[in-house]
């Protein structure tokens, strides 16, 4: 069986005010014909179709002719499955329209028979090549709801529940599968543990539970450890925006998003991962590169160092014809009493106008060579935070900014009472 596994599509989402319209619509005119191409016999999208609950009319529009564009095609199986980013209700509307059309929808499964989130694959001879297990984003409510007899620790709540939850679906993929040597193809949009690459958790000294740090404290919602997904061919999942593998498992990966969705990633490639499975093997994964009319740059350091690339830039752009368009967020090492831009008039005016200086960020002398994401804390030092201060640096994290900055007190004195009078209310 041979399918293309993408996810977080995040269709209506906006990067310092850059119109992506463009972008969207040329990756899925992209991926449409890479899946002709490549005969493609099925396509999973593993979460965060849109950006919001409430997407606009622009982003369904372009989901739906993407969709449409599949019709007749070699790819008679479409899987999509809800994120935390998705409206389940929004993508559940259509879904017995959608059927019809070979697209299986789970936007959620709250209030749905797990037997439905199991079915069966087809090629254009309507014999079965697979069978997949269709898991959305679950919250916390739903896996109370679905899993109401589970016994465990809050702490090990989130994980054990996801366990049953596959465990069921597992055996119901199996007596659907009966004696066909068919893969069996699960999908999951959450936060794994033991990922590789960018977001690789070192064991910390100062452990706790699995010893895990814990990365981005909106983003874990529960880092799912690996041994909670069952002996399945291939787990698709989304989630995590860069493409990586959990637990060293070439059958459990994260696609990742096929768009620069922060400067943080400007400089690493996004890919689909197109994947050819057969039961009982190990998958054979193709990473393949997407396209885009854009190009995105971060630049840090010193306003000399800065100056200095971006006149390397301005050199390199007069010998290459491609002429990208170009936006370019700076990091700039603190300045008091200096304006940037002021400083780098003169480098700023000779900047062809494919290049665009889209945001400028101050960060510390110890930051420079430092990704101003990248905030780490540990299990203890989450728990010695207050609430207060917890979300003083969800805010100057999200905004990127020092709390002595300006934007950083003026967000600050705004949204801290108000959060305070929340978090009084529900003690």
């Amino acid at each position: 069986m041979k399918f293309i596994h993408t996810a977080d599509w995040h269709l209506g989402s906006q990067l310092h005010n850059i119109e992506r319209k463009k972008e969207c619509e040329m990756f899925l005119q992209w991926l449409t014909s890479t899946i002709i191409e490549n005969e493609i016999q099925a396509l999973i999208i593993a979460g965060d179709i849109y950006d919001k609950a409430t997407p606009s009319i622009e982003a369904q529009t372009m989901y739906h002719r993407f969709l449409a564009s599949l019709v007749g095609t070699c790819c008679k199986n479409i899987i999509v499955v809800g994120g935390n980013h998705d409206s389940a209700h929004l993508l559940d509307a259509n879904k017995d329209l959608l059927r019809l059309l070979n697209i299986s929808v789970v936007g959620s499964i709250s209030n749905l028979e797990l037997e439905k989130a199991c079915f069966k694959l087809f090629n254009a001879h309507d014999e079965v090549i697979g069978i997949c297990m269709a898991v959305p984003f679950i919250r916390e409510a739903e896996l109370h709801n679905i899993v109401v007899d589970d016994d465990s620790d809050a702490d090990n709540f989130y994980a054990s529940a996801h366990k049953r939850i596959y465990d069921t679906l597992y055996r119901i993929a199996k007596k659907i599968r009966n004696d066909e040597r068919v893969p069996i193809i699960a999908t999951g949009h959450l936060y794994a543990s033991n990922l590789e690459g960018r977001l690789a958790l070192a064991r910390s000294q100062d452990s706790h539970d699995d010893g895990m740090k814990v990365i981005d404290v909106l983003g874990n919602l529960g880092n799912i450890p690996p041994h909670i997904f069952p002996p399945v061919d291939y787990v698709a999942l989304g989630h995590i925006h860069y493409t990586t593998m959990v637990d060293k498992n070439p059958s459990i990966r994260y696609s990742g998003s096929p768009f620069v969705m922060g400067f943080d990633d400007a400089d690493i490639p996004h890919y689909v991962l197109c994947v050819d499975v057969k039961g009982g093997e190990c998958p054979i994964v193709q990473k393949l590169e997407t396209p885009s009319p854009y190009r995105y740059k971060r630049i840090s350091g010193t306003v000399d160092e800065i100056k200095h690339k971006l006149n390397e830039m301005i050199a390199e752009s007069v010998d290459n014809a491609e002429h990208k368009e170009t936006f370019i967020e700076l990091c700039y090492v603190r300045m008091y009493d200096v304006d940037i831009d002021v400083v780098l008039e003169d480098t700023l005016k000779k900047l062809p106008a494919h290049i665009k200086i889209i945001n400028r960020k101050p960060i510390e002398q110890n930051d420079a060579t430092k990704n101003i994401h990248d905030t780490t804390y540990s299990v203890h030092e989450l728990k010695a935070l207050t609430d207060k201060e917890i979300f003083t640096k969800l805010i100057l994290t999200n905004i990127q900014c020092d709390e002595k900055s300006e934007e950083g007190k003026a967000l600050l004195e705004k949204f801290l009472p108000l959060f305070m009078k929340v978090a009084a209310e529900i003690e």
